[in-house]
């Protein structure tokens, strides 16, 4: 066996190695947008909101009332986020029963509903509901009903 000629060969190895290895992980590398839909993260009995059309992005899990958004959070993963004015998508969760329905808020205190969200209905995108007013990114409080 000749020592310089199988360390030349894998030399040659290791370099196409090497530069076949940087496509393989753009290849498998997926963007953002290919986000799992995260509908079955909101447990039983919630109201759900996500920042993200599709229930995808932040999520915030509501039990019950809230009059004002501006003093909570949405997670993705670890990391806080502000919900007020960052609604796209949502999910009532809801226990069947009295009161097991939402009404969503334009502004704190329960001022100016823009979307109702029937217990176990969801949105994809909430200007789905609101036609021809703008509604995505516009909530600041939520009320059971």
């Amino acid at each position: 066996m000749n020592w310089g000629t199988e360390v030349k060969r894998l030399a040659r190895l290791a370099a196409a190695f090497a530069m076949v290895f940087p496509a393989v992980l753009v290849g498998t590398a997926q963007p953002a947008s290919a986000q799992n839909d995260l509908r079955a993260s909101c447990g039983e009995g919630y109201y759900c909101t996500y920042n993200d059309a599709g229930w995808r992005g932040c999520i915030a899990l509501f039990e019950g009332n809230d009059a004002n958004y501006s003093d909570n959070a949405c997670y993705d993963g670890y990391v806080p986020f502000p919900v007020d004015n960052r609604i796209t998508s949502v999910y009532n969760h809801g226990y069947p029963g009295s009161p097991d329905d939402i009404r969503s808020f334009r502004h704190p205190n329960y001022v100016e509903m823009i979307w109702f969200v029937p217990q176990g209905w969801y949105y994809s995108n909430v200007d789905e509901w609101c036609g021809a007013l703008p509604c995505n990114d516009q909530a600041s409080s939520h009320m059971w009903v």
